[in-house]
């Protein structure tokens, strides 16, 4: 999908959910819930095609596929607890919005202590 297919997408989405609110509201949440999914989705390919370029930058740079994989994985934390943050305040739930936002946090933290730790064994090894 191109990105006018999913502004378009987004917009009817957008269009249907307010149509369908005031009568049935739980049945619009649904429909913002789907839109999302489905954007999502589409997007899937193009990472797809960006993290086989980056790999192979990442190769060219001479960088550690150990380094490498966890800088991916903290991209991919921090785009997940956004995505479902987002579906949460859509729903009006901006509590579990506010947890899932801190969990990403710390699961970013967590994935990415062998990086912290390695550099400051650097800087302890200099002192």
């Amino acid at each position: 999908m191109n990105i006018a297919q999913i502004v378009a997408v987004g917009l009817v989405g957008t269009v249907l959910c307010i149509m369908i609110k005031e009568q049935r509201p739980e049945i619009s949440l649904l429909i913002a819930v789907a839109t999302g999914v489905l954007i999502f989705i589409s997007v899937c390919d193009k990472l797809k095609i960006l993290l086989s370029l980056l790999e192979e930058t990442a190769e060219k740079a001479g960088v550690s596929e150990g380094y490498f994989a966890i800088v991916l994985k903290v991209i991919g934390i921090a785009y997940l607890a956004q995505f479902g943050m987002q579906l949460c305040i859509d729903a009006g739930q901006t509590s579990i919005a506010g947890k899932i936002e801190l969990a990403g946090k710390i699961m970013i933290m967590v994935v990415s202590a062998p990086v912290l730790m390695s550099l400051l064994d650097v800087v302890i090894s200099l002192t």
